[in-house]
Order: C-alpha cells, then sequence, then structure tokens
C-alpha cells in the first residue's frame, strides 16, 4: 500500500479534538470537513481580518492602520445645527429688508375729503340753456346730439289697400359759406344728379364752418312723389334749388347720403285693421322711447350733463312690407334730439343758486341722474339748437367742491409734515385731509410731486 505523505506529516491527535452532530460520524464526514487545528491544506486555510490597530493622537482625532483619518461623531451633528441657525438668520434678514423696502418704496399718500353740501331742486327755479354757437361767456349753453332709432312689429293682415308710399333717407347737411349758422325752412328741397326732389319736413339748422372746417348736421329727407323710383342709393351730392339766385351759396350748401332711400311704394298690399295698427304703433314707439333714454343717459359725463326728459322725439311710420307668412310689418323711425349741458357751467349756476361763492371755485353735482327735469313753456313747440331751452328740476342732489391735486401735491412737496394743516387750510375747497409719509421714518414730504398720491374720499348721492 503507498504511503500517505499528507497523513505522516499531521500529528498523531489530529481529527480527535472537533465532534460532528451525528454522534460517532463517518469516514466520508471525517475527510471532507476540516476542523480548527486539524487538517491544513490550501483549501481550508480560514483567513480572520485583524482588527486595526490605532494609536493616541492630540485631541480627538486617531489614525487608523490604514492611515486615513478619522472624526468624530461628536463635531459634524455641532456643525450641522450652526449650518441650521446660519440659514435663520438669513432667511430672516431677506424678510426684515424686503418689509422695510416695502415701506421706504411706497408713495405718500393723502386723503381727501372735498367740501360738499346738499342741494334741494323744485320748480321754483328755472334754468335757461342757449346754443353753444350763441351762448354768452357766463351762460349755461348746451349742444345737440341727435340719432335716429328704427323698430318693427308683424301685425295680422285683414283684406288689401291701395297704398301710394313716398321714400325716405339720411341725409348730412354741409355749411361751407359762412361761419354763421344757415336756416332751412320746412319743406327745402334737395335735388339728386337725375333731378329726383326729396324736402325737410321741419325746419333745419345748419351749424357755421370753423376754419376750413365746414358746419353739419344730419336730417331725414322724404321723396317728393311716391314711388318706387325714388328707393335710391348713396348720393354723393344733392344741391338746393332754392339758393339758385345766389351762385356762391348754391356751390357750398350742399347734402350727401351713405345710405340708401327706401319706402317708396305704389300699388295694392295686404291691409291692416285699424285698431290692430294703432296698437302695434304705440308697442313699437313705447320701445324706441326707451331706447332714446338710454341713448341719452349713455352721454352724460364729468364734462357732460344730460337729462333725459329734456329729449325731443319725432316719429315717422314708414311704408308697411308684407311678410312672407301673410302677415305685414309696421316700421317705425324715431329723430332723437338730445340736449346736452356743460357740466361745469351746471354746477356753477346751481352753486351760485344756492348762494356760494364761485369765484376761484369750481363744482361738481352728485346725484343729477335721480332729479326728474320738466320743459318749460316757453320753448315747448321750438326745435332744439335754434334757440334757447327752459328746463326746472324736481329732487335732491349734492355739490361737490373740485380739489384741485396738481396744485395741491405741488404745494406739499418737499415741506416738512408740521406744515401740512396750513397746506391744508389754504384750499377752501377741503373739507378734511389725512397724510400717510412713507417711509414712515421721514418727517417730510417727498420732494417730487409724482412720489405724493391724491386720494378722493367719494361723496354719497343724497337720498
Amino acid at each position: 500500500m503507498v504511503k500517505d505523505y499528507f497523513q505522516d506529516i499531521l500529528q498523531p491527535d489530529a481529527g480527535k479534538s472537533g465532534s460532528s452532530f451525528g454522534g460517532g460520524g463517518n469516514e466520508n464526514q471525517s475527510k471532507g470537513e476540516a476542523q480548527a487545528g486539524g487538517e491544513r491544506s490550501i483549501r481550508n486555510i480560514t483567513v480572520n481580518p485583524r482588527a486595526p490597530r490605532t494609536r493616541a493622537m492630540s485631541g480627538d482625532v486617531r489614525e487608523a492602520s490604514s492611515g486615513a483619518t478619522q472624526v468624530p461623531y461628536g463635531k459634524p451633528r455641532l456643525d450641522g445645527k450652526k449650518r441650521v441657525w446660519i440659514w435663520v438668520i438669513a432667511a430672516v434678514s431677506v424678510v426684515v429688508l424686503g418689509v422695510l423696502a416695502l415701506f421706504a418704496f411706497r408713495s405718500t399718500t393723502i386723503t381727501v375729503t372735498p367740501r360738499s353740501r346738499p342741494i334741494v331742486f323744485n320748480q321754483s327755479v328755472h334754468f335757461i340753456a342757449y346754443p353753444s354757437t350763441s351762448a354768452a361767456t357766463g351762460t349755461l349753453s348746451y349742444t345737440v346730439i341727435a340719432n335716429d332709432i328704427e323698430d318693427s312689429a308683424v301685425v295680422a293682415s285683414s283684406g288689401t289697400e291701395h297704398a301710394e308710399d313716398r321714400a325716405s333717407g339720411t341725409i348730412v347737411v354741409f355749411n361751407e359759406y359762412s361761419p354763421s349758422s344757415v336756416r332751412l325752412i320746412k319743406n327745402t328741397r334737395f335735388a339728386t344728379p337725375a333731378g329726383l326732389i326729396f324736402r325737410v319736413p321741419a325746419t333745419v339748422v345748419i351749424p357755421g364752418k370753423k376754419g376750413s372746417v365746414p358746419g353739419s348736421v344730419t336730417v331725414t329727407v322724404v321723396a317728393d312723389q311716391a314711388g318706387e323710383q325714388y328707393n335710391i342709393g348713396p348720393v354723393d351730392k344733392f344741391t338746393l334749388p332754392g339758393l339758385k339766385t345766389s351762385p356762391d351759396m348754391y356751390s357750398r350748401v350742399y347734402a350727401r347720403s351713405t345710405l340708401a332711400f327706401t319706402g317708396g311704394f305704389v300699388g295694392d298690399r295686404p291691409g291692416v285693421a285699424k285698431g290692430a295698427l294703432d296698437s302695434a304703433k304705440a308697442e313699437v314707439r313705447g320701445r324706441m322711447e326707451s331706447k332714446s333714454h338710454e341713448s341719452a343717459r349713455s352721454l352724460a359725463s364729468a364734462a357732460a350733463t344730460v337729462f333725459p326728459d329734456l329729449i325731443r322725439i319725432t316719429y315717422e311710420s314708414l311704408p308697411p312690407t308684407t311678410e312672407a307668412g301673410g302677415g305685414v310689418r309696421i316700421h317705425e323711425k324715431a329723430r332723437v334730439e338730445i340736449p346736452v349741458l356743460s357740466a361745469d357751467a351746471f354746477a356753477q349756476i346751481a352753486a351760485h343758486g344756492v348762494g356760494e361763492n364761485t369765484d376761484g371755485a369750481s363744482f361738481k353735482i352728485v346725484g343729477l341722474e335721480k332729479l326728474v327735469a320738466g320743459q318749460g313753456s316757453t320753448n315747448t313747440a321750438q326745435t332744439l339748437g335754434t334757440g334757447p331751452i327752459d328746463f326746472t328740476l324736481t329732487g335732491n342732489a349734492v355739490l361737490v367742491w373740485n380739489v384741485d391735486s396738481a396744485s395741491l401735491s405741488q404745494a406739499l412737496a418737499g415741506r416738512d409734515q408740521s406744515a401740512f394743516e396750513g397746506i391744508i387750510n389754504g384750499f377752501p375747497s377741503i373739507q378734511e385731509a389725512r397724510a400717510r409719509i412713507e417711509p414712515f421714518w421721514k418727517g417730510t414730504f417727498p420732494a417730487s410731486q409724482s412720489d405724493i398720491t391724491i386720494e378722493f374720499v367719494p361723496v354719497q348721492a343724497a337720498q
């Protein structure tokens, strides 16, 4: 038997220091598993890691056997808290700077309550307004804004009727002849280049020219005769045959249309019972009256005072048309003339009427929309724009003094806050005022007017 040299190398008691879980053990187990201190070969040598050796250093730092420097755990925690506090302090600083900047860049504000007093209007006081073209200085003036409104309704037909209707349309009449107004009497003729004649149904006043700009007015004209031949398109120039005796005036007073003329008709068409026709007309004209008052109210502004009760409405029935279903559509037209007063002049006259000193002062009136206007008896039949209008007012309003904000900011600019009361007392139009100077640590008003904001406390209308 060949001798096992590896076996001879082993100590005599090798393999006897360990025990198996099986009790006596078997040969394969004793040969396949190595025990501590037993068989030593290249396969079962166990290498145990060695704990690193350290040596004491100055402070708390220790050097490992590998040469790397390690920092104790306590120090990073302390540094982290310091970083948190740094960020907190930085955030608070940013907030504080932001708040200071907010106050530093805010504009100084003056809150002003203007002087005011209530006014009671009654019918015992009459106001007279004159056309702006002839109003004297210091009087109440007005201009006229005119527009046309059309509406229609369908009425059930009843038999047939013979009709002869005249066409109508809108023209603009120009005055290049004179700086003074030109008055055209009722039924003045306007001729197309083809010789068709149209007439104005009422007196017309054409304003005078201003420099090279001609005066103009919009009017409605009606065909001289019935018939569809008068349903014409826009006309570039109408002439006035009655002015031929004055060649210069004939060439410089003329008219122009931009819309087609309609309504001309001669023949039979579906009829309408008179009761149904009158009822439909009343309904349509009621709608147009409401639209006219809305149009007047929309013109009111800080510079313009308008009383819807003073408007003039002229109604005109246009030729009816036949509906596809057998009914008849009636057409109504309203010519609306709205007198527009100067708001400043009216407020001045109202202030003077209640005994206020109007020298060097200006006013406005709050609550005008609640007043009821009545027509004066001296001008009920007069055409607007040709003469004065007389009217009365009923109701309550508030007279408010206007404050010159530019002068106020100029007076305050660069002044010490102690001068505020004296400056405000120099403005009789101010009832009360408060100042907020920014930034709050300053004791003077900004040197620049643009850095001073004037805010007004609104005055409520009288109830």
